[in-house]
């Protein structure tokens, strides 16, 4: 605002006079936005590189549950071998030697394998049902084995010298195994070796047989002496007839 004095009139003229002129200033309103400098802390987070995956996640074991002590049993006691313990009282008087005569299995005999200790060559022996039905027989040479089966009722006994219970007995290899061998039945792996033999006859009624533990016949043959047999280690008796003797030409 300014005080200006009026034309024509001195100031001394009306001193108390003022002519007071108002000038209006309109000033726009401006908007200034004011760029303030001030310092911000930023804190960058690293970008994680890539993490390796695990070749093999390791298996927690988990921790064993404590098994309580089981309680022992009785020790079982094992039926006594009668061929293994050599004693006729396992078994009593079934187990006992036998020699010609009739036997009831499971009351004067024990089923099983019995062996001839006899050398005669008309030895015969037959294994019967209750209603004396012939289940298996042998006649001819002694010394030879006969399987008496459970099933069985009774046996028969003629003329093959005593008979000895050799069921589950050790197969022992005797010295003699090699030897010239005649006429005969023989245990494989006890009396006779296993391997190839050679027949020295010349008859034409030599007979020969390979049999297994229940007396079935493996191979056999009738005929011309002079021959070669193969005994195998699985069988389990082998009979010699009229072949002359019999030569060991090794496995």
């Amino acid at each position: 605002m300014m005080i200006v004095p009026s034309c024509g009139q001195s100031s001394t003229d009306q001193p108390n006079t003022v002519v007071v002129t108002v000038v209006h200033t309109q000033i726009s309103t401006v908007e200034v936005t004011v760029i303030v400098d001030r310092p911000v802390t930023v804190t960058f987070t690293p970008t994680p590189e890539n993490t390796p995956t695990p070749s093999h996640t390791p298996t927690i074991t988990p921790t064993p549950t404590i098994t309580p002590t089981p309680t022992n049993s009785p020790t079982l006691t094992n039926t006594p071998n009668l061929a293994k313990t050599a004693t006729v009282e396992a078994y009593g008087a079934q187990a006992a030697p036998k020699r010609n005569g009739f036997y009831t299995v499971g009351i004067d005999i024990l089923p099983g394998k019995w062996h001839s200790t006899g050398t005669q060559s008309d030895c015969y022996w037959a294994r019967l049902d209750s209603k004396q039905g012939l289940l298996g027989n042998h006649f001819g040479s002694a010394g030879g084995t006969v399987n008496i089966r459970p099933t069985d009722y009774e046996v028969e006994f003629d003329d093959c010298g005593t008979w000895v219970y050799v069921e589950g007995a050790d197969m022992i290899l005797q010295d003699n195994a090699e030897s010239l061998k005649s006429n005969g039945f023989y245990t494989v792996g006890v009396e006779i070796v296993p391997g190839r033999w050679k027949s020295n006859g010349s008859g034409d009624s030599c007979y020969w047989a390979r049999l297994d533990g229940y007396q079935n016949i493996l191979d056999n043959h009738y005929g011309n002496a002079g021959g070669t047999m193969t005994i195998r280690s699985t069988d389990y008796e082998v009979e010699f007839d009229d072949c002359g003797q019999w030569e060991y030409l090794g496995p």
